[in-house]
């Protein structure tokens, strides 16, 4: 499998699940030229019925082909044995292809507006349950006589974006989240039994885009709840009120967002 199929494949698999393409359909792919590397990604977004006002969220997917992918698609592996070991009559075993694909959840404010950060004990409780939603839905392993052989799936920590008011106070602008898939990709065979072992990596691609809506969706439902607490939790104790609690650093204080 070559780099144009797999991103192919891929494209067709996040349709199929209901997710599609922002910007007209058009992803990015670029191209390093000193490591010969491609990457390619695209903003995707799926329909929610969940009001995350006044949060906008967005959501990336992205995977990189590297070199040694490239070489391995463009001929069989008994040819490129041949190539880097020259003639034998016996050679080593090969290890499976794969590419990692990532997800990147984002749920931001409106440019100039902000909001004081929620108390820590409401977040605290927040970040927890997304962490324990995302790791259902993409961290996974596969494990051989009671050990961790292979990482699958996975994810990293919510992180959070802040700034300082000017009066000293610490205020939300965003939340972020990210994790990844691991894909199997089909090696090159001249030998059909192999071949047909081997055949295409659909159903791990139909699997990834499953799993990609299933966060996403539970990213739109946790984004939702943090606005409502946000939204109708009273200020710290110690702070002062800010009517409304979304306020526009750029706009008249009364406007409501």
């Amino acid at each position: 499998m070559r780099y144009d199929e797999f991103r192919d494949r891929l494209q067709d698999a996040l349709r199929g699940t209901g997710l599609f393409l922002q910007h007209a359909g058009l992803p990015s792919e670029t191209m390093d030229l000193a490591a010969a590397s491609r990457r390619w990604e695209a903003y995707i977004r799926q329909p929610s019925s969940q009001n995350s006002e006044p949060f906008h969220i967005s959501a990336k997917v992205t995977f990189e082909w590297d070199p040694i992918n490239a070489a391995r698609g463009y001929t069989c592996e008994e040819d490129l044995l041949t190539e880097l070991l020259g003639r034998k009559q016996r050679y080593p075993k090969t290890r499976q292809r794969w590419t990692r694909v990532d997800l990147a959840l984002r749920a931001t404010l409106p440019f100039g507006s902000t909001t004081l950060m929620p108390d820590w004990q409401v977040f605290g409780a927040w970040t927890t349950s997304v962490g324990e939603k995302l790791d259902r839905l993409l961290a996974e392993s596969q494990q051989r006589e009671g050990r961790i052989v292979a990482i699958t799936g996975g994810r990293d920590e919510v992180t959070i974006e802040a700034h300082s008011s000017p009066d000293g106070m610490l205020c939300l602008r965003g939340v972020a989240a990210s994790g990844f898939r691991i894909v199997r990709i089909p090696r090159v065979w001249d030998d059909p039994a192999r071949q047909t072992t081997e055949k295409d990596s659909d159903k791990e691609l139909a699997q990834l885009a499953a799993s990609f809506r299933e966060a996403i969706d539970e990213w739109n439902k946790s984004v939702a709840e943090l606005a409502r607490w946000i939204r109708y939790s009273p200020p710290p104790p110690g702070t002062k009120p800010a009517e409304p609690w979304f306020e526009d650093e750029n706009e008249d204080p009364e406007t409501i967002h």
